[in-house]
């Protein structure tokens, strides 16, 4: 009989343990295959899913180079929310020649008791356990991974801006299809700069919408433009020297624009680099393509700077170009104004 092991979750994102763990439970088990379930909703867990769909395919995406890994859409197709015993006699009546055998983190098999018909669903199926932490007290009907490595990664930790826990291609599909982005952006920066960025980000959409600019890279840059802006001196100083050494002579107000640039580029996978350009020029608005232009302008007029920019933002939705050229003649005068009072 063909065992599979189905290892159900939000995956919300797939990131590499759920891939680590898939692989060391199929060897342990000698298993023939793994089916990643991906659920429709999850009744334990208060947190907003992205549409199933693209949880499915980031899962695929991850497995793609794994012949026996595979994902199993069943639970699109039942009743919500997702209850693991509707599941497990969906799969049971599908596949009657087939041994299931169901994979759970301890975390979870520590909790089994307020699953939906917790005893009934144990007496249907054989329960597998991968250890989350070293304390957790794994029940005595289940059994337990051995001697697998724990992996603190989590989904969790990737919406707070853990990118690296996922594969390069999925970070990308992330990207491509905006998906956590707001959550992983607010966690490079304090509340107070957060507020800014989102103030800059709706007046950035708007310039673009105004003038017909792919809304989506705008987006991005936007919400990214800052993701550097509070390092400390010493790991910006540490970073530029690498990536950017000729930069170190410019004041370091200037520096987070070239090293966010260089975060995106390190942490999602092949970023446009219209993206790239307008968060490595938005603090000085060197570069004259329209997306910096754009990002330069809404960084130095959104409504959390504390001054009336309607003048200079009236001539940037009539023509983005005059828009740029009359916000940096402002930010010039400004500057040679400070620099006259010190």
């Amino acid at each position: 009989m063909k065992t599979i092991i189905c290892f159900g979750g939000s995956f919300n994102p797939p990131h590499l343990a759920h891939l680590k763990i898939a692989l060391v439970a199929k060897r342990y088990l000698q298993a023939q295959e793994v089916w990643f379930i991906p659920t429709l909703e999850s009744p334990l867990k208060e947190q907003t899913l992205a549409p199933f769909e693209h949880r499915a395919q980031m899962i695929e995406i991850m497995i793609k180079a794994y012949r026996k890994l595979k994902v199993c859409r069943i639970e699109s197709s039942l009743m919500a929310p997702s209850y693991t015993i509707q599941t497990v006699r969906a799969l049971q009546n599908l596949y009657p020649d087939y041994k299931f055998v169901w994979l759970i983190g301890s975390d979870q098999a520590m909790q089994f008791d307020a699953w939906k018909e917790a005893e009934a669903l144990k007496q249907m199926i054989q329960f597998i356990v991968y250890r989350r932490a070293l304390q957790d007290v794994i029940p005595v009907d289940m059994m337990e991974i051995k001697h697998q490595q724990i992996y603190l990664m989590s989904s969790t930790l990737i919406r707070e801006g853990s990118i690296e826990y996922c594969p390069k291609t999925v970070r990308r599909y992330i990207l491509d299809h905006e998906l956590y982005l707001e959550a992983i952006a607010q966690s490079q920066v304090s509340s107070k700069r957060w507020k800014h960025v989102l103030a800059m980000t709706e007046l950035a959409l708007e310039l673009a919408s105004a003038h017909q600019i792919d809304l989506h890279l705008v987006y991005v840059a936007a919400l990214f433009h800052d993701c550097a802006k509070e390092w400390t001196y010493e790991e910006s100083k540490k970073w530029l020297e690498v990536i950017c050494p000729e930069d170190l002579n410019s004041h370091p107000a200037l520096w987070h624009q070239k090293l966010g640039a260089f975060w995106m580029k390190q942490n999602f996978n092949r970023v446009n680099p219209e993206i790239l350009k307008a968060i490595a020029h938005h603090v000085v608005g060197l570069n004259k393509d329209a997306i910096t232009q754009l990002i330069y302008i809404a960084d130095k007029c959104d409504k959390t700077r504390g001054y009336d920019s309607s003048t200079l933002l009236s001539i940037a939705f009539q023509d983005l170009n005059r828009g740029y050229q009359a916000v940096r003649q402002h930010q010039i005068n400004y500057l040679n104004q400070e620099e006259n009072l010190t």
